[in-house]
């Protein structure tokens, strides 16, 4: 006898089976929830979190056994400081935070393995808190697809259901306006009903949805790069058909530089990132220290500031062959060592002339980033000058990465743009992850987890302070929403069973 392809009734649906998703139905599941059916329309588990390689996390296993005490309460003023206040949702924040070495636990207990340490990090000076997955075969950083395998192949183990090619059309609510099904749509096309007290959406943001990134920031355009899976946001356009309420807002997780996107010029983007080199704008002129290149989401808005929202990054031979020789300057994870191919990837690139350009003299690399020869010439000077006397008067640049450029060429100039990789909100939600209206009140049984929520984001994203949280959040909410749906669905099934029994009596 085999399963019903089309389900009709379950104790808990969740829409999504990503960073979110995945972790919100084996939350359920381990809870002791029954029918647990979750709803993919890709063909594949994971989402935009499959590109992931950790995910901030404070008061580990993994610190307590490298005696790494970080303060929760410090890591929550100095996160809703960075944020301003603004946006960000004290309660989720500080939830998110005292939890996140949970999370970590949880995944070990899975047997997930995670390093953190100096190497392990994307900033100077950042705290250990970035846990990298790691493949306990080869001892490399492992992409999180492993995780979610893991997490999938124990949804399957405990029962629950991940029905593939597979999308949530409306969500049904009854009378008193609690949720009591949805309606679906197969591969094959057919659309069936799910009866279910308690709905998790899960389904991402809406990262693939040019309409809606115009509307929420403006200053999108084409000239964005970046690795995603293109979501649309539709988990959205449900929260709302509900009466969800929408923020007027959203946060747009960006990183820069980001220069080709071709994994065989991937030096074209590290050499931006050197501390070494300088950055001009279209004018040719420098327009900020550098180093905040370390900083991947705050610099970007410098670059957003620039004519055209893109720049380059100047650098001379010698520069190059110090990475060829000593290795990047900037900080980097185990496998970021010194790079034998670095100048033969600038020289491949600036032969196609798009990211890149090579030439003897500053004049000919002024004229392909389409600036005056006399306005780069005189930034050059400038900036040597400021070398030379160990001060960087114009933006103070810290004196340790100050260095003078040859009098002589080659010289290399790297175009390079912004990338984006995830958007947050706009659903509203409480600390619960339940779904709240116009009114700030909780939409019974429906609960939301993930990238499509705010609360967890400022105007911008987190920055150094906790980096890794696009996955790291999208988990630990969905756990969030995975044990309290599951907790309603028992209560829910508790009183009809209470008052079947009562009317039974009568």
């Amino acid at each position: 006898m085999t399963s019903n392809p089309h389900p009709q009734q379950a104790d808990l649906v969740i829409i999504g089976a990503g960073g979110a998703g995945l972790p919100a139905a084996v939350q359920a599941l381990e809870n002791g929830a029954g029918r647990v059916i979750l709803l993919e329309k890709r063909k594949t588990a994971g989402g935009n979190g499959v590109f992931a390689s950790g995910i901030f996390a404070i008061q580990s296993p993994v610190h307590r056994a490298m005696m790494i005490d970080l303060d929760p309460d410090q890591v929550y003023k100095k996160t809703m400081a960075f944020h301003h206040h603004a946006r960000a949702n004290g309660r989720i924040v500080r939830d998110y935070i005292n939890h996140s070495g949970d999370t970590i636990r949880w995944l070990m207990e899975r047997g997930v393995e995670f390093e953190v340490g100096p190497e392990m990090q994307m900033y100077f000076g950042q705290d250990p808190t970035w846990h990298i997955a790691m493949n306990p075969e080869t001892g490399d950083i492992s992409r999180f697809a492993q995780v979610f395998r893991k997490l999938q192949a124990e949804i399957k183990s405990r029962g629950g259901r991940i029905l593939f090619e597979t999308e949530c059309q409306t969500l049904l609510k009854d009378d008193a306006g609690r949720i009591r099904g949805l309606v679906a749509r197969a591969a094959d096309g057919t659309t069936f009903e799910i009866e279910t007290p308690a709905v998790v959406i899960a389904s991402g943001g809406f990262i693939g949805n040019k309409a809606m990134l115009k509307k929420y920031f403006p200053y999108f355009d084409d000239k964005f790069g970046g690795f995603y899976v293109a979501m649309q946001g539709e988990g959205i356009a449900l929260a709302e058909q509900a009466g969800g309420a929408l923020e007027d807002y959203a946060t747009l997780v960006k990183e820069a530089p980001g220069s080709s996107d071709e994994m065989s010029e991937r030096a074209l983007t590290l050499s931006c990132r050197e501390p070494y080199t300088i950055w001009v704008n279209q004018l040719g002129r420098r327009f900020t220290d550098e180093t905040i290149g370390f900083s991947l989401q705050t610099c970007t808005n410098a670059v957003l500031n620039q004519p055209g929202r893109q720049a380059w990054t100047l650098l001379d031979d010698a520069m190059v062959q110090d990475v060829i020789d000593h290795g990047w300057k900037l900080p980097r994870f185990p496998g970021m060592g010194t790079d034998q191919k670095m100048r033969e990837q600038l020289d491949a690139a600036a032969a196609k002339g798009l990211w890149c350009a090579k030439a003897d003299d500053w004049a000919g690399l002024a004229r392909w980033i389409g600036a005056e020869p006399e306005a780069l010439q005189a930034t050059v000077d400038e900036y040597n000058a400021g070398c030379e006397a160990g001060y960087d008067a114009t933006f103070a640049k810290d004196r340790r990465f100050l260095r003078r450029f040859a009098e002589r060429g080659p010289y290399y100039a790297v175009r390079f743009t912004c990338m984006i990789i995830e958007t947050c909100g706009p659903v509203r939600v409480d600390e619960k992850m339940r779904v709240l209206g116009a009114d700030w009140k909780p939409i019974p049984g429906l609960y939301a987890a993930g990238a499509l929520t705010t609360g967890w984001q400022g105007h911008d994203y987190c920055g150094d302070h906790l980096f890794g949280t696009a996955l790291g959040y999208s988990m630990h909410s969905g756990r969030v929403a995975g044990r309290e749906a599951g907790a309603y669905a028992a209560a829910h099934a508790a009183a009809h069973a209470a008052a079947h029994a009562t009317a039974a009596r009568r």
